[in-house]
């Protein structure tokens, strides 16, 4: 018998190392498969993208098109976007709230917003979604007050204060709000957000607007890390720009001072560039889900019901999943697009 176990003991070492180069192998295997997918991808939307180079601007919806059936099939869409986002984060047990906010409000407000905004309203009441519409708000408001204006249209300082002044009773709402669902540490992604991480330097995107970007080491705009096991409430803002905030430094952000007035929550920015309610979805579900959240805050507007158009898609979204066409969409593009109605 002790032979027998000299000899397993001696042998153990082998098939240990055996059974976790095959689990290796296979791992290598799947992420060669998943990157190989991902550079296809990438390749046929190139391939739409020259055969398509144009994306619709705000004369998209005149009269004409907001009644036509290829907006309807982008409602349609962003609908099932929005459904499918509400079930994913109400089964981590988090609380899902919707925020319209936009600064192009009353004469500045185009028609993709100002029709894409009614049906926001009615589908988050059809879907039982929360609803906080900023609209009335911001357009009783100077836009050379609480935007950049004439430079750029983003938050000035006192917007994003007026951002964060509104939101302030909405945490205080859910603040003992708890989501069910816990992630182990080998579980978790390096990142949360798609911001480089640790990225720390000073932009302007060519608008003499300088401002500091700073992302924490999980690609969040927020200064620190999020830590692990929770001992705080989490927060997630999901979001385009009117979220990430381009042109203000880091400190000025709407979720940095709403950080500041409820230290005992981990406020988490995830606010993305051109962005819509099919990357929000993406990255809660391939990341940003495992950051813990216990109430996560929307940011939407009428401009993402317009941003599902196929071109569009294949030019910004985050997936590297290509949008071919619907029969519909290749009518109007070829009728109202591709001759000079475009970006």
């Amino acid at each position: 018998m002790k032979k027998i176990i000299a000899g397993l003991l001696i042998l153990s070492p082998i098939l240990l190392t055996a059974c976790g180069g095959e689990e290796k192998k296979t791992v290598s295997v799947q992420e060669t498969a998943k990157d190989a997918a991902i550079e296809k991808g990438r390749a046929e939307i190139d391939k739409l993208n020259e055969e398509y180079p144009r994306v619709p601007d705000e004369k998209f919806l005149d009269e004409e098109v907001v009644n036509s059936p290829v907006y309807e099939e982008l409602k349609q869409r962003y609908k099932e976007n929005l459904a499918t986002l509400k079930q994913e984060v109400e089964a981590t047990g988090a609380k899902l709230v919707v925020v319209i906010m936009t600064p192009e409000t009353g004469k500045n407000m185009p028609n993709q917003v100002k029709k894409g905004v009614p049906f926001i309203t009615g589908t988050c009441k059809e879907l039982g979604l929360e609803l906080h519409d900023m609209s009335p708000l911001i357009a009783s408001q100077d836009p050379k007050v609480i935007t950049q204006v004439p430079k750029d249209g983003h938050w000035s300082k006192k917007g994003a204060e007026m951002i964060a002044n509104y939101l302030a009773p909405i945490i205080k709402k859910y603040s003992t709000h708890k989501a069910t669902a816990t992630f182990k540490d080998t579980e978790r992604p390096e990142t949360f957000g798609d911001l480089t991480p640790n990225d720390d330097q000073v932009l302007d995107g060519g608008k003499d607007l300088p401002y500091h970007l700073k992302a924490n080491a999980q690609g969040l705009r927020m200064d620190a890390d999020v830590k692990f096991p929770k001992t705080k409430q989490h927060i997630l803002f999901l979001g385009g720009s009117q979220i990430y905030s381009p042109f203000l430094d880091n400190e000025f952000i709407a979720t940095a001072l709403l950080q500041k007035q409820f230290p005992e929550t981990v406020i988490m920015n995830s606010g993305m560039m051109a962005a819509s309610i099919d990357d929000y979805l993406s990255l809660f579900r391939e990341k940003a889900k495992y950051s813990e959240p216990d109430l996560v805050i929307l940011q939407t507007n009428g401009g993402d019901v317009t941003d599902f158009f196929f071109s569009n898609r294949n030019h910004v979204a985050r997936s590297p999943k290509p949008h071919h066409p619907s029969d519909l969409e290749a009518k109007f593009y070829q009728e109202k697009i591709a001759n000079g109605v475009t970006e």
